[in-house]
């Protein structure tokens, strides 16, 4: 790799990591305050809500992190098919959006649970409509990170600011996604304006069958997304059916620290994602030694974090709940383990998306999200938060397991990098 695409990929990565520390660093300044203010349980009711929130956020977003950033990446150069592909993707985003609207007031309804907290979801819906407005996506695919983390800095100082200033008491709960969405909004016009101005961006018009087919392009990777998410996510959405809210609050706790640390991998590969679409084109001994060379020094680093955390968990989620840290360093120290699992399977998971393998891709996501909610259910009624972290490991274990296997045509094993 040229000393000029090094340079890229580091800046690509320290600019993601800027968002990413941004994100954390407000983080430990917030989730203290809100858990003092509404306590516990009424964090693990927050926690649920959010939980939907992501799945709403997924269906809006279509997939288009994958398909939009691959096509961005490709045709970066015509400045007319760039104004094509981010029309087609906000048009469609306004329309998910709408019908993610129509499922919320129709589960707000139905389930006694979300009828309960009704103003806490209603409200909460703002994420989503922030959600949708973020450029992440398109900045991705032109490889101008930076931009990401101006646009990242301006909505979660708003969301900080807003969160200290009018969360003060338990009844104040349902503020804190609606604060979420309303610093992602801000960001996301913040975005738009910043790329107008970087490549003359202009919305044109979209046909009928021009959004049929980004739609019918995205959906693999929807459902596949909205499989991924309930690995991640959906745990906490089942616990939440067996155990109370302070369980759950517990449990969410020691999640937050690992979803944190989680956004590093996240970080890795939408660094590297618009490099692998470009090399994928050069041959498999270029894509391998590029995984050589970038990710195992990066996979060490993350065994040697993990376990760092594992043997600092206590001390760790003091910081954030005080007394109630011992019910969560179980958990946390679990995720740790966790962490390093789901890293071993980013060269091949980036590998089927680049070389655009969507029907494996898919298989094995969407297996993955089954076994999840399978396995939580039948564990969690039996052991509780003890058996929602054994489900997660039986599906991580699965994913990575499965994606080597589905990529294996198109690569090398990992442990081959090392020879």
């Amino acid at each position: 790799m040229s000393a000029l695409k090094k340079e890229k990929l580091a800046h690509n990565f320290f600019s993601l990591g800027l968002v990413q520390a941004i994100n954390s660093s407000l983080q430990l300044l917030v989730i203290p305050h809100v858990i003092a203010k509404i306590g516990a349980d009424g964090f693990g009711v927050v926690a649920v809500a959010q939980v939907l929130m992501f799945f709403l956020s997924t269906l809006t977003d279509y997939g288009f992190t994958q398909t939009a950033t691959r096509q961005l990446s490709i045709n970066r150069q015509d400045l007319n098919k760039v104004s094509g592909i981010f029309s087609r993707v906000m048009y469609s985003k306004l329309l998910l959006s709408l019908v993610s609207f129509l499922i919320l007031l129709l589960l707000v309804e139905i389930v006694p649970a979300f009828k309960e907290h009704r103003v806490i979801y209603l409200t909460a819906f703002v994420m989503v409509i922030g959600q949708s407005m973020l450029l992440n996506w398109f900045f991705q695919g032109l490889e101008r990170m930076w931009f990401i983390a101006i646009t990242t800095l301006v909505g979660r100082i708003l969301f900080v600011v807003l969160v200290f200033l009018f969360i003060t008491g338990k009844e104040d709960g349902y503020r804190f996604l609606l604060f979420v969405g309303i610093g992602n909004i801000v960001a996301g016009i913040a975005g738009y304006w910043l790329a107008r101005k970087m490549v003359r961006l202009r919305l044109v018009k979209v046909t009928n069958s021009e959004l049929k087919q980004e739609l019918k392009e995205g959906w693999p990777f929807t459902v596949t997304n909205l499989s991924m998410n309930t690995c991640q996510y959906a745990n906490v959405f089942i616990l939440s059916f067996f155990t109370n809210n302070l369980i759950v609050g517990y449990f969410s706790i020691a999640e937050r620290v690992y979803f944190t640390l989680k956004q590093v991998l996240v970080i890795f590969s939408q660094a590297v994602y618009p490099r692998i679409c470009l090399l994928v084109h050069e041959g498999r001994s270029a894509l391998q030694h590029f995984y050589k060379k970038i990710y195992l020094p990066f996979l060490l680093a993350v065994i040697t974090g993990s376990f760092i955390l594992f043997l600092l968990a206590e001390p760790v989620l003091k910081f954030f709940s005080k007394e109630e840290a011992v019910h969560s360093v179980f958990y946390l120290r679990m995720f740790c383990l966790v962490l390093v699992i789901v890293c071993l399977n980013i060269p091949s998971t980036l590998t089927l998306l680049a070389m655009n393998r969507k029907k494996r891709y898919f298989t094995v996501y969407t297996a993955g999200g089954i076994i999840n909610i399978v396995s939580n259910i039948l564990l969690a009624s039996f052991l509780q938060s003890q058996g929602t972290i054994i489900a997660i490991f039986i599906t991580e274990i699965f994913i990575t397991a499965g994606v080597i296997y589905a990529s294996r045509r198109f690569m090398l094993p990992i442990a081959a990098y090392t020879a």
